[in-house]
């Protein structure tokens, strides 16, 4: 098995258990306070992958990749308290973490448009199909 399928698996193991459990938090919890904790859950994970990578910033171009990744952090923080919202005010972790694990439709256009990547025929039948999926998903 490649390395990179064996990590896309624990990603979808490990986000799958993450969004029954933000369920659970997010029923006792609001969604900002759900996000300040989300975030002091991550601090060790921080702190080890900062000691792991402390030389990754020196490479060349690693200043803006810096940047761009606080960047990446405040979009994520915010996409969590919007996930953390819709599961608070009633939204079930069956139908919210489908839908929202459908950003990639966002990233597919930004990188056609912005990126100017180009996709296949099979690419954009993908695409209507998630938009169809979301449709079915909210009934």
């Amino acid at each position: 098995m490649p390395r990179w399928l064996a990590f896309s698996l624990l990603t979808i193991l490990v986000w799958g258990i993450w969004g029954a459990v933000s369920k659970v938090s997010s029923d006792a919890i609001d969604a900002n306070t759900n996000q300040v904790f989300f975030t002091f859950g991550l601090l060790p994970l921080i702190l080890v992958v900062w000691r792991s990578s402390r030389t990754t910033a020196t490479r060349e171009g690693g200043k803006i990749g810096i940047i761009w990744a606080f960047i990446t952090g405040i979009l994520g923080g915010t996409g969590n308290i919007a996930f953390f919202h819709a599961l608070g005010i009633g939204g079930k972790a069956s139908i919210v973490a489908p839908v929202t694990a459908l950003f990639p439709l966002v990233t597919v256009i930004l990188a056609v448009t912005l990126l100017r990547e180009r996709i296949g025929t099979a690419q954009k039948i993908g695409l209507v199909l998630a938009l169809v999926a979301i449709y079915l998903l909210s009934m």
